[in-house]
């Protein structure tokens, strides 16, 4: 299934990155010019380690189902999930993660993918043992959400009982 990825492109990304950086500049030179080489070095790491922080807040507070988020916290279960088929692991590296999902009126499952902002159904094959983690959430390995590629899910275990 291809799917629209309804973010900007990267070239507006390019465009907002060079005018902070610009803006830096020229808040680094006025700091210079008023209080020399420390004042400005002061800034600068004070602003990185705010910059820094905020990457690791972000990864903790990400979206649920956001690729990448979640992973972590259960890679080891994740290297031993196998596909349905036998042909191969569900874990490519970072692709597996809690994930928000719903069982439709017709039986078959959705997951909630953020990158899209939309429901994408679960294929029939990739629906395997309910809570196979053993803690109450859906879980699913995806390729990553990218505007470029076919989005592909791997694997996925709905929350539920086993019996």
């Amino acid at each position: 299934m291809r799917i629209h990825n309804p973010l900007p492109p990267l070239w507006w990304f390019a465009v907002a990155l060079a005018i902070v950086v610009a803006f830096i500049g020229i808040i680094l030179y006025a700091l210079f010019r008023l209080g020399g080489w420390l004042l400005a070095a002061v800034v600068v790491l004070v602003v990185l380690g705010a910059i820094g922080a905020g990457a690791v807040f972000a990864q903790d507070n990400c979206e649920l189902g956001t690729f990448g988020c979640g992973h972590q916290e259960q890679h080891h279960q994740y290297q031993q999930w196998k596909q349905k088929d036998g042909k191969g692991s569900c874990c490519n590296g970072d692709d597996c993660r809690p994930v928000r999902a719903r069982l439709e009126d017709d039986g078959t499952w959705s997951v909630w993918i953020p990158e899209f902002r939309r429901w994408l159904p679960v294929p029939a094959y990739a629906v395997g043992d309910p809570d196979r983690f053993g803690d109450g959430r859906n879980h699913v390995c995806s390729s990553k959400p990218n505007a470029s590629m076919t989005f592909h899910i791997f694997c996925f275990s709905p929350t539920g009982s086993k019996s």
